[in-house]
């Protein structure tokens, strides 16, 4: 006899009003969730882990994180460069995300 069963991911659209993607600029962006299920023979049939809420576009594939990781800044921000690794970064950080140093405001 042979039981095919083990845990895998599955991907739910939260909320399906389209949120305006900061990386592109379309109105294509939607909150997703991946939570993982056990399955058995193929079929989900128990969530085992509830996953966190992020915001996913669906034209340009980029999950919209927050305080600018993984994407360039927003236009019209309060930017700065990073002192140590020169990105740009916001005003209001005291670490940049990119390479975890103290930012020096220039």
């Amino acid at each position: 006899m042979f039981l095919i069963a083990g845990v895998s991911p599955k991907t739910t659209i939260v909320d399906e009003k389209p949120q305006l993607c900061p990386v592109c600029g379309l109105a294509r962006a939607r909150y997703k969730r991946v939570d993982h299920y056990f399955s058995l023979f193929f079929v989900p049939l128990l969530r085992v882990k509830k996953g966190e809420t992020f915001l996913m576009c669906d034209k340009c594939e980029q999950e919209v994180k927050e305080f600018g990781y993984g994407h360039e800044s927003f236009p019209g921000d309060n930017e700065t460069l990073c002192g140590n690794c020169g990105k740009t970064l916001k005003k209001n950080f005291t670490f940049c995300p990119y390479c975890g140093k103290e930012s020096r405001k220039s």
